[in-house]
């Protein structure tokens, strides 16, 4: 006959073994979105939604977001016009405190010249609910950074990019949340001709967004959003705007 000590051991392993178990279907779910997200069909796409309400994870709860989208962009003097009809995105965030979380992200450059090829990029940024749990309107800040090594007129360059934004959610039904967020993210190339002065962009926009929930673990992210962009590349202007509509799947794995 068991005791108790041995009863809570193995109850305890059957909780890890499950977890373990739905983190393998999650990672064979995931990894080929991960993989496409790393290789896209053209450069000048790039991801500014972000996918997510003002909520944070508990502390140890594992989430993760997969899916597609679009994006047109209309850039410099004279306008050049580019759009991506098939974007993947993919990542993960883990809770690390009462309103505090941090996620992971393969992402791409924040670069809408048809100049620079493809690109991958990885991005890690916290999320810090500043409002309390039972308040109606929800708001969060993020913080982040991103860095990727990219082609620039065939030859290897490496570009990073830091970025904020600010979200705000309100739960309108059980079944659904408004989402919107105002978001600034800065990218540069150091080692291109001109260094960084000569190869920046900076991206300021807004977008709306609804989080419908489809289990008590898996949600549907729809959003649509707009940015203003302000850059140059080898001393060029290209300023323009970029608009981009996409969806996620949004699972807590525990």
């Amino acid at each position: 006959m068991l005791n108790v000590k041995e009863s809570l051991f193995f109850s305890r392993f059957r909780i890890h073994f499950h977890r373990l178990l739905i983190l393998r279907s999650v990672v064979i779910a995931v990894v080929p979105l991960l993989l496409l997200a790393g290789f896209p069909s053209t450069a000048s796409a790039f991801w500014l939604l972000g996918f997510s309400d003002a909520n944070t994870l508990p502390p140890q709860a594992l989430g993760m977001i997969a899916g597609t989208g679009g994006q047109y962009a209309n850039v410099g003097n004279p306008s050049k016009s580019s759009s991506t009809i098939f974007l993947p995105h993919a990542g993960f965030r883990l809770g690390l405190a009462d309103n505090f979380d941090i996620g992971y992200r393969l992402t791409q450059v924040a670069l809408p010249f048809s100049s620079v090829g493809p690109s991958l990029g990885t991005e890690v940024d916290v999320k810090y609910r500043f409002t309390r749990p039972e308040a109606a309107w929800q708001a969060a800040f993020v913080a982040g950074a991103a860095f990727s090594s990219l082609e620039l007129s065939g030859q290897t360059k490496n570009a990073w990019s830091p970025g904020v934004d600010l979200i705000v959610s309100k739960a309108l039904t059980e079944k659904y949340t408004f989402i919107s967020e105002l978001r600034y993210v800065y990218t540069a190339i150091p080692t291109a001709p001109g260094g960084v002065s000569q190869n920046n962009v900076g991206a300021l926009g807004t977008d709306i967004g609804l989080k419908i929930k489809l289990t008590d673990r898996v949600s549907l992210i729809p959003e649509f959003g707009i940015f203003d962009l302000r850059g140059s590349l080898i001393g060029n202007r290209a300023n323009g705007i970029a608009v981009q509509a996409g969806a996620v799947l949004s699972a807590r794995v525990w």
